[in-house]
């Protein structure tokens, strides 16, 4: 853990005076400084060094411990303490590859041709009758964290068993499995109840929140290729982007000026106010 200020809170004055009483605020700022590494995987997290480090109260801190420990991501023991049990695994917002570095591979549970819906032929702009329906799951940490759907033609006939455990992500996919130039993704994120069948498929018990992602992808030239439907755990994984918009200049527009008022201002003459305007001098 970080170095904490060289005061505690309570010498603000007053039990909270001044202090974060939100448990909700703390569990946010403990949870980005485990993603972040601030606090480290395994770390023994103190209530007072907690208190300290974000300057919050101990109902707060107690909280927010209280809540992490029933998604799993730390561990309460009486008489042994609070420690860090893991960090959620970060995932591109349009890919399947994690933004840390961690491996994610693919487990294929499933594979049919099925009638193209008109929902799947008008977002794939394609004719068929039927269409490709690989189902899957995605593995990080031994564990499952989510299932993919995915719809496209047939005349992608390739085995998606050749990209098991491999790391996987989405140019490798169009590359290797759809023989295609990578091209954009348009990317839908939604949250919904697991079904008994998700829920046994992603070991969580029925109704539990799951996080929901629809992405079309295309090729290079802008051909879309396929689609899917995916479903995660949102207590392992978050989503994740980098968006630079240092290339965006923006200016706020001026209050127009008219072009003789400017000179006037240019030249350093003031204007001469309008006969009876307020301040005006009048003749005695």
């Amino acid at each position: 853990m970080t170095t904490p200020p060289p005061f505690h809170p309570r010498s603000r004055g007053g039990s909270a005076r001044g202090r974060q009483v939100s448990s909700r605020r703390v569990r946010d700022l403990i949870l980005a400084s485990i993603r972040n590494g601030t606090i480290d995987i395994d770390a023994q997290l103190v209530e007072e060094d907690l208190m300290i480090m974000f300057n919050s109260s101990r109902g707060s801190v107690r909280a927010a411990l209280s809540e992490l420990s029933e998604t799993g991501v730390v561990i309460r023991r009486p008489r042994v303490g609070t420690r860090v049990n893991r960090r959620d695994l970060g995932v591109a917002l349009d890919d399947i590859s994690a933004t840390g570095g961690e491996l994610v591979h693919i487990q294929v549970t499933d594979q049919c041709i099925v009638p193209a819906f008109p929902l799947i032929r008008e977002r794939l702009k394609i004719d068929d009758d039927v269409v490709r329906l690989v189902e899957n799951s995605f593995i990080a940490h031994d564990e499952i964290i989510g299932m993919r759907s995915a719809y496209f033609s047939p005349r992608f006939n390739a085995d998606p068993n050749v990209l098991r455990d491999k790391p996987m992500s989405m140019a490798r996919t169009l590359a290797e499995f759809f023989g295609v130039a990578p091209g954009g993704a348009s990317v839908s994120i939604g949250a919904e109840r697991a079904d008994e069948r998700t829920a046994r498929l992603l070991d969580v018990r029925p109704g539990e929140t799951l996080l929901s992602r629809e992405i079309l992808y295309t090729t290079a030239d802008g051909t879309p290729v396929e689609i899917v439907f995916d479903r995660f755990r949102a207590d392992r994984i978050r989503f994740e982007s980098q968006i630079d918009n240092s290339d965006v200049t923006w200016c706020p527009e001026p209050d127009p000026v008219s072009s003789a008022e400017e000179s006037l201002r240019t030249n350093g003459i003031s204007q001469d106010p309008q006969p009876g305007a307020i301040g005006s001098p009048r003749a005695i």
